[in-house]
Formats: C-alpha cells, structure tokens, sequence
C-alpha cells in the first residue's frame, strides 16, 4: 500500500520540485563562479562547466520521465555530472557539492519508497562525495569544511521532501476514499432503487394481485351458479366480490400511503390474522383452524410482514392447492415468532420456487422473511403444503 502511494506521489513530487531545483542549481552555478574567479577561471573549463551544468539542470527537468523505468541509472548519472563538475571549479566545489549532492540524494528518498534502496543510492552519492573532496581539498581542515556544509544541506532537503512525500500521501489517499466513497453511494443508491422496486412488486402482488385472483375466481363461481339457475347463491357471491373489490381498493391505497408516509399506524397482528381467516371462509368456505398465541405487541415491520404472509399462503391455498382444510398456528419458540400454516392439499414442486414465471407468492414470502431476519421452511408433498416460518423477536419481547 504504501510502496502504490509512493509511486503515485514520485511523479507529481518530481514535477513540482524541478522549477525551484532548477532556480536552486542557477543560484549555485552563479555562486560556484564568484568563487572559482577569486582564484582563477580558464574559459575551457569553464565551458565544460557550463555544458555539465545544463545537462544536470536539464535531466532534473525530466526527471519524472527518466526515473519511471530505471531510476537507479538517473541518479548514478546526476551523482557523477554532479561531483565531475566540482572537478572543474575545484575553487568553488564547496558550494557545488554541499547544494547539489544534497538535491540528487532527496531526490532518490523521493523516488524509493525502500529505504534500503534510497540507503544505497546515498552511500554510494557519499563515496562520490568524499571521493571529490580528497580529490580536491589539500588539508584534512578544508574536506571537514566540506563535510560540515553537506550535511546539514542534507538533513533540510531531506525534511522537506518527506514531507512533502506525505502531504502528496495523503492526498491520494483523500482521492482514494472519495472514489470508494462515490462507487459505495452508487452502489447503495442502487441498491435502494432495486429494494424499492421489490418492495412495490411484492404490495402490488399482495393487493391489486391477489384481490383481483378473487375476485376473478368469484366471477367464474357467479357464473357456474348461473349456469344451474342458482340465482339466490349468484348474488350471494356477488356481494362477496363487491366487498372483495372494495377491501382490494382499501389496500391498494394503504399501499400507496404506505410508500408515501414516514408514520406507521399500529397493527394488532393477531386479530389482523383472525379477520383474515374469517373472510377467507366466507369467499372459498374452506375451513381455517386457529391456534395463536402471538405475544404483544409486536413491531410494526414484523406484524406487517407476518400479516402478508399469512394471507399469501392462504391466496395459494385457495387457488393452486385444491385444499379443504387450512391449519395456522402462532406462537412463541423461544426468542423468536413461530407462524406455521399447512394445508391438506395436493402440494407441489418446491424445486420449481422462484423459476416459473408469473407465480411470485413464494418468492415473495422469502423475500418478507429475509426482510425481517427470519428463517423458512417449505415441505410440499401428496399430504398438503406445511409452510414454517422463524421470525426473531426483539430483545425484552
């Protein structure tokens, strides 16, 4: 991680630090001339002095180009341009390598994030250094002169280029989390839009959905009595159908309001469930036996859940089972809500959930499960369907 860091912040470091290096190598060449003129300045030297220099100054222009595939080469070329022109002016070398050495050495802190790397690079800038300094000093005073310049020159580009390389850090690493940050809010907005648009699948399949299987399945029943003349029981249903149209309309819109609304009103999931029972025997005259000893209250999102999934497995007891009898059973195992229905009908193929299009009741009832962090169990078979669902209750519940 921070060897990546590192590479991302070399080339922008290099490429803002060669305009003041550049100024910074005009301020010593000037200085190296003052200098070197005390004593004596030959014009071929000189020349050499000019060409060396603008070829160090030039390659620090490049610097973040040259260093991408064999950085190691750039810096042993600077170090010898570096102390091979302090060779030149052997009377200015002093202000040469104590303000040159020093920039090729940050440099290679800069480029390396090994340090074991960025060590070697500065041993070996050091030999060259001492190596020149013999070369030009004739007393041991002056090459301890030399010595007292460079090292401080060191320690403050050094501290500078580290902490520039950290600023530099740090601000990939700002990037960085911004665009983690930008893919997860996509990803949750995402997310979001696909839960809604579940969400609406599943309120449309329970109301509009279902009322209207009712309702179809009643028509066929008004008109199958027609049929035989049974005029009295044609409008028996009939008014059945009315009343199934209007409490189809009724959730059609609390469904709407649901998705507009903040607020949830209280529900009473257990007389919720036993009203469901009762007009559920009074449109298929199956009968439904009752056993529920829910606690209360319960949390809205739990009774709402609950309350579509009990009237789901009835829609499919009543149109797909052919059963007689339905059995519900509500109650408490341990910490968690406990609502079992079975039927005694002819059962199904629960490998087929979820792959048959336009049959979306199971899938929607694992979906209200997973919604309320529950667990589901479907047994089908030649004996009826047994549907089991494990809902976790709140802690103190």
């Amino acid at each position: 991680m921070l060897e990546s860091q590192n590479r991302s912040a070399r080339s922008p470091l290099l490429r803002m630090s060669r305009g003041p290096a550049v100024g910074w190598i005009a301020l010593v060449f000037g200085g190296t001339l003052i200098l070197q003129s005390v004593s004596e300045l030959r014009i071929v030297p000189l020349l050499f002095f000019v060409g060396l220099t603008l070829l160090i100054a030039s390659l620090i222009w490049q610097a973040d180009t040259l260093t991408n595939r064999r950085p190691w080469l750039y810096l042993t070329v600077q170090s010898l341009l570096v102390n091979g022109s302090a060779l030149l002016m052997p009377d200015g070398s002093p202000i040469l390598l104590a303000a040159l050495n020093p920039v090729i050495i940050s440099q290679s802190y800069a480029i390396y994030p090994d340090k074991r790397k960025f060590i070697a690079t500065f041993a070996l800038n050091a030999c060259l250094f001492g190596a020149t300094t013999m070369a030009i000093t004739e007393t041991p005073h002056h090459g301890a002169l030399f010595v007292a310049w460079f090292i401080p020159m060191c320690v403050v580009l050094l501290g500078i280029t580290n902490l520039a390389v950290r600023q530099l850090q740090t601000q990939f690493r700002t990037q960085s989390f911004l665009t983690e940050l930008e893919v997860a809010h996509q990803q949750v907005e995402e997310l979001t839009i696909a839960n809604e648009r579940q969400r609406m699948a599943r309120d449309l399949h329970d109301t509009l959905a279902q009322g209207l299987a009712g309702i179809v399945m009643q028509l066929e029943a008004i008109d199958a009595n027609l049929s035989k003349n049974r005029s009295e029981r044609a409008r028996e249903i009939v008014r059945q159908a009315m009343d199934r149209a209007r409490r189809t309309l009724a959730e059609a819109r609390e469904a709407i309001d649901d998705l507009r609304s903040l607020s949830k009103p209280k529900l009473d999931f257990a007389q919720a469930v036993k009203e469901e029972a009762d007009r559920f025997r009074q449109e298929t005259g199956m009968q439904v036996q009752l056993d529920i000893q829910a606690p209360s209250p319960l949390t809205h999102i739990l009774a709402e859940h609950g309350l579509h999934i009990v009237r789901e497995c009835l829609a499919n007891a009543a149109k797909h089972s052919e059963a007689t009898n339905v059995w519900i059973r509500i109650h408490k195992a341990d910490r968690s809500l406990a609502i079992e229905i079975r039927d005694d009908g002819q059962g199904f193929n629960t490998a087929f959930i979820g792959k048959s299009l336009g049959h979306y009741g199971l899938v929607g009832i694992q979906e209200r499960v997973r919604i309320i962090g529950g667990s589901c169990e479907i047994d089908s078979g030649s004996e009826g369907t047994s549907i089991r669902i494990l809902a976790p209750l709140p802690e103190g519940d």
